[in-house]
C-alpha cells in the first residue's frame, strides 16, 4: 500500500490500522487476497476515549495468536449459519459483530512484547527467504536452506523469523497451505486438494484441515459451495 508518499508492505495475519482521509492511495494484492475490514465512526473513538491515530499502524500476528483462533471460530459460526453471510438473522448478526469487534479490539491493543527493531539487512534476507518458503505448498524448504538464503546460521534465523513474523517459519507456512487448500477445494475433490499439497495420505490433509479450520475438507466444501 502506497499512502502519503510512503510504501507499506504488510503479511499474512498483520492487523492493520489507520486513519482514513481523503488522500490518494494505491494497493496491490496478491492473487489469494482476502481481509476483514472495519469502519469505525470518529465519534465512537472520542467516547472511549481512544488516543487518535497518526499514519499506519501494524501489528503482525503469529498463526496460534488468541485473536486469530477467536476470529477464524467466530467465522466459522457465520458459515455454518447461513449459506450467505449477506442474508444473515438478526441473531446471527450478532456473531459477525463479535468477529468484527474481537478483531478491533486487538488493533487497538497496544503490542507490548517489546521486540527490537531488526537491521534492514536481515530484513530483506527474512524477506526473501519467506518468499522461498511459500513459493511451492508441496514441499517446504529445509530451515537450512532458508536459513543460506537469508544469510544466517539456522539457530539465528528461526530466531528472527519469528520475531519478524510472529511464528514460526513451518507455522507460517502451514497456514498459508491450508489456506491455499480452501482455494483449491472450490474447483477440486478432497483427494486431489490433498495430492497437489504433497500429503501421501489424504486422511492426515484432513486432520491438518481439521485441526486449522475446526472443520473436514468435505465439510468445509458442502458449506462454501
Amino acid at each position: 500500500m502506497t499512502a502519503g508518499g510512503q510504501t507499506h508492505h504488510f503479511q499474512a495475519h498483520d492487523l492493520v490500522l489507520a486513519r482514513t482521509s481523503q488522500e490518494t492511495f494505491s494497493f496491490e494484492n496478491s492473487v489469494g487476497f482476502s481481509a476483514l475490514e472495519i469502519h469505525v465512526p470518529p465519534l465512537l473513538i472520542e467516547q472511549m476515549d481512544i488516543e487518535p491515530l497518526a499514519g499506519i499502524h501494524t501489528r503482525s500476528l503469529g498463526g496460534q495468536d488468541p485473536v486469530i483462533k477467536t476470529a477464524r471460530q467466530l467465522l466459522g459460526y457465520l458459515r455454518k449459519s447461513s449459506r450467505s453471510f449477506f442474508q444473515t438473522s438478526k441473531s446471527e448478526a450478532f456473531v459477525g459483530f463479535g468477529l468484527a469487534m474481537t478483531t478491533l479490539g486487538y488493533a487497538f491493543t497496544q503490542d507490548k512484547t517489546g521486540r527490537a527493531q531488526l537491521r534492514q539487512g536481515n530484513i530483506t534476507g527474512l524477506e526473501t527467504a519467506r518468499q522461498a518458503l511459500l513459493a511451492h505448498f508441496d514441499q517446504a524448504p529445509k530451515i537450512s536452506e532458508l536459513a543460506a538464503i537469508s544469510g544466517l546460521s539456522s539457530t539465528r534465523f528461526k530466531e528472527l523469523f519469528r520475531q519478524q513474523f510472529g511464528c514460526a517459519p513451518y507455522t507460517l507456512y502451514q497456514a498459508h497451505r491450508m489456506e491455499h487448500a480452501c482455494h483449491l477445494l472450490q474447483r477440486k475433490n478432497v483427494t486431489e486438494t490433498a495430492m497437489e499439497l504433497g500429503y501421501s495420505n489424504v486422511s492426515h490433509f484432513s486432520a491438518s484441515f481439521q485441526k486449522h479450520f475446526g472443520c473436514t475438507p468435505s465439510k468445509w466444501q458442502r458449506l462454501a459451495i
